[in-house]
């Protein structure tokens, strides 16, 4: 299945409201150039989920998080997730820094829009067996969000053997390399009414706290 591109979501990781004829036809090249570059891979592990108070057991490690156990509270179990795109887009984005400027951004924002799509399509075989057992997925929850911390990543990170299975580093800093990569908790829920499409571009819940994170770029 090819992810579908929302040129919405483009125009939200540029911060425009819409697209003039120069910005359409750079989107237009960038979304060719992303896909043509992109090698998408993906990680998981499954794991117990324990939410006590303002604390998050993801297996037997603890985390002091208020937005994350009230982001995980009613799941009993989940899924550690990784994902990327691969270094060549990184490469592509230093290349034009300097020889095409104006396109950066464009570009940029379309890897970005692209890592959250692929990383969706990536989830449909978690998405699947959960529906099987009456259950569903609570969108992605990643360090960096809220309080939970980006120190979380090293974790994610030893879980996940993502240097060894993905080819992505962390930075001391607990930035990924290549950067269109995405770590995150994904809980299951039995409650049907719970978000688990994960993207704001399909829910008109404007007090959701987690449209405050996701509408935030941050790839």
């Amino acid at each position: 299945m090819k992810p579908q591109w929302d040129p919405r979501e483009i125009l939200r990781y540029l911060g425009a409201d819409h697209a003039t004829p120069l910005i359409q036809e750079l989107m237009e090249r960038g979304q060719r150039e992303t896909e043509e570059v992109s090698r998408p891979k993906s990680v998981f592990l499954p794991l117990p989920i324990q939410v006590e108070e303002d604390r998050v057991f993801l297996g037997e490690k603890a985390f002091a998080s208020k937005s994350l156990a009230s982001h995980l509270r009613g799941c009993r179990e989940g899924y550690l997730f990784a994902f990327t795109l691969g270094r060549e887009i990184d490469m592509r984005l230093k290349r034009y820094a300097v020889t095409d400027l104006p396109y950066v951004p464009v570009l940029q924002a379309c890897a970005a829009s692209y890592t959250e799509l692929c990383a969706d399509l990536a989830q449909e075989e978690l998405r699947e067996s959960a529906r099987r057992r009456g259950l569903y997925l609570r969108p992605r929850y990643s360090p960096g969000y809220g309080d939970f911390s980006l120190q979380a990543q090293t974790f994610f990170f030893e879980a996940l053997q993502i240097p060894k299975r993905l080819g992505v580093s962390l930075t001391e800093g607990y930035l990924m390399v290549p950067t269109k990569s995405i770590t995150g908790v994904i809980g299951l829920t039995s409650d049907p009414t719970q978000c688990h499409v994960g993207r704001c571009m399909s829910c008109d819940a404007q007090n959701c706290p987690f449209r405050e994170k996701e509408c935030s770029p941050h790839e």
